[in-house]
């Protein structure tokens, strides 16, 4: 009897451990680090596309293989100090300039190209003292309108950064009617009254960089090289022609607001080079736009 119960137990045993070597023989295929392995690539993946739409957040940026064609209404501030020179450098006057530009931009984008067209119009007022003439002073209306066309290629290089180049073409025509104070009239005319018309026709190549904080704000900025040939004509007949280096700064945030809807603000410092002649036309001011990007 005692050798029966032996083996009873030894078999019982000798059972269960057949079932749980085979259970664990089972189990060895589906163990914790195969999941691990096959799972790494998702993850990877998902974090790229995350990164990737971080920098589509901005609306001059398409989609890859993709399109997008966007609006917007901007308005471009002014108001500060307005200094002249003669061609040595010496001051001939000082003043305050303060007005606005309004326009438009309509953008084109397909992958990373962009292709932007923008038309703005508007004028300053000035009020000047003169350094060689004690007492004298004039009131100006300095009217602009501007063309510009800029090509864009933008370099996927980073979530948070990522450069690019450009090239384009600006057309600014200025005119400027300037008013002397009742005791003082123009030499050249014997009036007080001053009308010259520029003409700054101008090539500019530009390297930039778009740096998103997340996929609602980032940051765009630029800075372009600009050639300028300029013309010149005084309301006596008068001409003169010249041209120069000049450049640009663009620094923008935007912020998508819902869906398509953006709204863009930053500062722009222009600089035009009519040469030694006619001289440079120099603006420093805050800019603001409001507009819509579909994007498909």
């Amino acid at each position: 009897m005692k050798r029966k119960s032996i083996v009873i137990v030894f078999g019982i045993f000798l059972f269960f451990g057949l079932l749980a070597s085979n259970l664990f023989a089972q189990d060895k295929p589906i163990a914790p680090d195969k999941p691990a392995v096959q799972e790494q690539p998702i993850v990877q993946e998902q974090t790229r596309v995350i990164e990737e739409a971080l920098v589509l957040s901005d609306p001059t940026v398409a989609q890859p293989k993709k399109w997008l064609i966007g609006a917007t209404g901007e308005w471009w501030y002014i108001r500060g100090t307005y200094t002249r020179t003669y061609n040595d450098g010496t001051v001939y006057s000082r003043g305050d300039i303060n007005g606005s530009m309004p326009g438009g931009t309509i953008t084109l984008g397909y992958d990373a190209f962009t292709l932007a067209y923008s038309y703005r119009k508007g004028s300053w007022d000035i009020d000047s003292t003169f350094a060689s003439v004690s007492g004298a002073s004039s009131v100006m209306t300095q009217d602009q309108a501007e063309h510009e066309i800029t090509a864009r290629w933008l370099f996927r290089l980073h979530p948070h950064f990522n450069p690019y180049v450009m090239v384009g073409y600006n057309q600014t025509i200025r005119k400027d009617t300037e008013t002397l104070d009742a005791g003082h009239i123009w030499s050249y005319n014997s009036n007080r009254v001053s009308i010259v018309d520029r003409t700054y026709k101008s090539p500019l190549i530009g390297l930039g960089a778009i740096v998103p904080f997340n996929k609602y704000i980032g940051l765009r900025a630029d800075g372009r090289l600009i050639y300028s040939w300029a013309d010149w004509k005084r309301d006596d007949g008068s001409t003169m022609t010249g041209s120069g280096v000049g450049g640009a700064l663009v620094g923008t945030l935007y912020w998508n607001i819902w869906e398509g809807l953006n709204l863009q603000i930053g500062g722009k410092y222009q600089y035009l080079n009519g040469g030694s002649d006619i001289g440079y036309s120099a603006k420093l001011g805050a800019f603001g736009m409001l507009g819509y990007t579909y994007k498909f």
